[in-house]
């Protein structure tokens, strides 16, 4: 595969001491996880309901009077519950005479801004003050039942809030209650869809511009955001600011935990989807208790968003991917990358180290075999391809175009007729054939090298006539593009000076080693069969594991205790998850892990049927076992995903992915809504959707042990061939 063995070992050489590439580690993971879930499940205590009624009149205000005294006078009751939305009917005039004996009417001036205005309120009289509490109390009552009417009607004066878990939300500090209760869902649901359509732009921009640039432009417009949102004067102000910071949200969680992936060795990589999960799962019990300390939204708003100033320093911190820089065809700024990170690891690499690794890598190849072997093994990957040529300007540039771009050889001629192999095959190992045919007469007679070179260039020519007269065509869009890409790389690549020399070296460089993937689109995933196969089954399984997790959590506080609690004991629960996860995806792969969790966790869901209503606690049990299977699910699933896709389209088709699970996303208001039906049917709902991914995961091929896919190429026949019930060899028995 082009390059991802040089990049794997290059990582290798750079981390093999120090601890700074273990912090930045960290940092990036950090970013991932924290952020993102105090900006997503904040909204769960700003914009909870507390328990409310219908305030009474007017003239029972200021009796004095005990809350619960005047609520049972005033709302209707049954079985026990109060009513949230109506009150019983009273007359004003007749309410006031009856309380002619107890309260006397005066007026007091109140001052708005720069208004004053009267305002009527209703006192005790001060000759009755020395009645005892218990005899006020009962005249007064009886007082209110006498002219009390048997009818209801919807709150006439507002509403009353319980204090016991919430001092203020959004709701009651702008009355969403009642008539209005479907606001606090809908800003839920803009917000996911905010983050549908922010998935496909940051996806772009990150495979276009970069990783760094992505990340960094992210931090500069989503910091702000919640900050401003603290001091929304209206709801609706509120709600602008929410939707705009759910475009960041996936991509701010996706993006550092791909840089991450692709900055780490191969050792390391199991490690970046875990710890995410676990920092994601520590900063929702970070949450619990932030928000049970200040019981305040206002409050919570700023304890969530102003330590996050602190996110600006990352300018100085966090470099490129340097497998993006690969794919760009910037050998010497991924070399560059590598060395700084060994730098500042107390490791000193040579200049062009890179490029020597990748000439020793193709020396071995060489020196493998006589002929070339393309063996797929259990799981369908190549176990190993040997004959490969010494390395050339003009065939290793052809030869990595032939693997990158559009692969379309219905206009090969020289195709054997008596070949029984699939075109499928065909594509996958035609220029694998030319290259051993090249080596093994290399040998006999040096003048048959310039044959085969014709050969590849005339079979090159075939493959890029298209996009060579498109790019004539499109020459001055093409110039304006390159102009924007300076433009983003002088205000967010972060580089030391360089001399004249150093930029001479990293053109020849980049120009003898490019690979041709600056071109990669999102339509290429549906220009690829095997690729577009894998994307079709992770973006199912992303739906399934999303609608799941997410629905879980809302369903939270639907388990009958203290809401801080609940929220802390559904974080606590994940981070044993985690680890979980680890151990199992480096002893066991990937795709039976993820089914297993998916399946088991699914299996305990639907078991909630069974269940009576008089037996909450199993159901407690059987729910928390559930989201512990669905967030170690996750983060098997998201090591799966990053190693299954190509760098050069790993972004954009995450992101895509995202998109379409987005869009499943908008039910989970509505599952979690079915426990007012019965509080099984939701699990259920959730439970056969969990069994549904993990079959389905079967389908896609394991990634224990195997190089990140570097180009399209590479994407397109990684796993081609693999079996479903295919299990990992151990490491003993490869040897």
């Amino acid at each position: 595969m082009t390059w991802t063995k040089e990049l794997d070992e290059a990582a290798v050489l750079a981390t093999r001491s120090g601890y700074w590439h273990v912090v930045l580690f960290y940092l990036l993971c950090g970013l991932a996880a924290i952020p993102t879930s105090f900006l997503v499940f904040a909204q769960v205590f700003t914009n909870a309901t507390p328990e409310h009624w219908c305030a009474p009149p007017k003239v029972l205000e200021n009796l004095g009077l005990p809350d619960d005294i005047i609520r049972s006078l005033t709302i209707p009751r049954q079985n026990g519950v109060y009513e949230s939305c109506r009150a019983y009917d009273f007359d004003s005039k007749e309410l006031r005479n009856a309380l002619k004996d107890y309260v006397e009417e005066s007026t007091v001036a109140v001052k708005e801004d720069t208004v004053v205005r009267s305002l009527k309120i209703y006192q005790l009289i001060p000759s009755i003050s020395n009645l005892s509490s218990k005899n006020l109390i009962g005249n007064i009552s009886e007082a209110v039942l006498s002219v009390r009417r048997n009818t209801t009607s919807p709150c006439q004066n507002g509403w009353r809030f319980s204090r016991e878990q919430y001092r203020r939300t959004h709701v009651t500090e702008f009355s969403l209650v009642c008539d209005l209760e479907w606001l606090p869902r809908m800003s839920n649901t803009l917000f996911w869809v905010g983050s549908i359509f922010g998935n496909l732009f940051f996806g772009w921009i990150s495979d276009r511009y970069g990783r760094r640039t992505t990340i960094l432009l992210m931090i500069f417009l989503e910091v702000p955001l919640p900050i401003a949102a603290a001091f929304a004067t209206s709801y609706w102000t509120y709600v602008g600011l929410f939707i705009v910071g759910g475009l960041f949200f996936p991509a701010l969680y996706q993006q550092p935990f791909i840089l991450a992936l692709e900055l780490m060795p191969p050792g390391q990589r199991n490690n970046s989807g875990i710890v995410v999960g676990m920092l994601f799962a520590t900063g929702m019990c970070i949450l619990a208790l932030l928000a049970y300390a200040v019981k305040d939204s206002y409050h919570l708003a700023l304890l969530t968003s102003l330590p996050f100033i602190l996110l600006y320093g990352f300018y100085w911190i966090i470099p490129e991917s340097p497998r993006w820089f690969v794919g760009r065809g910037r050998i010497a700024d991924a070399e560059k990358v590598y060395r700084n990170l060994a730098r500042k690891n107390g490791i000193n690499l040579p200049k062009g180290f890179l490029l020597e690794i990748h000439q020793k890598t193709i020396k071995e190849e060489e020196n493998t075999q006589e002929e070339l072997e393309v063996l797929p093994n259990m799981n369908g990957h190549i176990s190993g391809y040997t004959g490969l040529p010494e390395k050339d300007e003009i065939t290793d540039r052809r030869i990595s175009n032939m693997l990158t771009f559009k692969p379309d050889l219905t206009n090969i001629s020289e195709i054997d007729n008596s070949s029984k192999e699939s075109l499928e095959n065909i594509k996958a190992l035609e220029v694998a054939e030319i290259v051993n045919r090249k080596s093994k007469m290399k040998r006999d007679d040096e003048d048959i090298k310039d044959q085969n070179i014709t050969e590849l260039t005339n079979l090159d020519s075939q493959y890029h006539q298209k996009s060579i007269q498109t790019d004539n065509s499109k020459h001055s869009g093409n110039t304006l593009r390159r102009k924007s890409i300076q433009f983003i790389n002088k205000l967010f690549i972060h580089e030391e000076g360089e001399d004249d020399d150093d930029i001479i070296e990293k053109k020849i460089m980049d120009d003898q080693n490019s690979e041709g993937d600056c071109k990669a689109s999102l339509l290429d995933i549906f220009r690829y069969p095997n690729i577009r196969k894998k994307f079709f089954i992770l973006t199912f399984d992303w739906i399934a594991l999303g609608v799941v997790y997410n629905s879980l959590t809302y369903n939270t506080p639907n388990l009958g205790v203290n809401d801080y609690l609940a929220f802390f004991i559904g974080g606590a629960v994940e981070i044993p998850s985690y680890f979980l996860a680890w151990r199992c995806m480096e002893r066991y792969g990937r795709r039976w892990v993820l089914c297993s969790f998916t399946c088991i966790g699914g299996i305990a869901c639907i078991s909630c049927i069974l269940v009576p209503e008089s037996w909450p606690w199993i159901t407690v049990a059987l729910s928390m076992f559930g989201r512990l299977f669905a967030a170690s699910s996750f983060a098997v699933f998201y090591v799966l995903i990053g190693e299954i896709l190509p760098t050069v389209l790993r972004a954009q088709a995450m992101g895509a992915s995202s998109f379409i699970s987005g869009l499943g996303l908008l039910a989970v208001p509505y599952i979690v809504h079915l426990a007012v039906y019965s509080r099984a049917l939701p699990l259920a709902i959730m439970g056969v959707l969990s069994v549904m991914g993990g079959i389905t995961a079967l389908f896609l091929p394991e990634t224990l042990n195997q190089p990140l896919p570097q180009t399209l190429g590479d994407g397109e026949m990684f796993g081609r061939d693999f079996k479903i019930l295919s299990c990992v060899q151990r490491q003993s028995d490869k040897m």
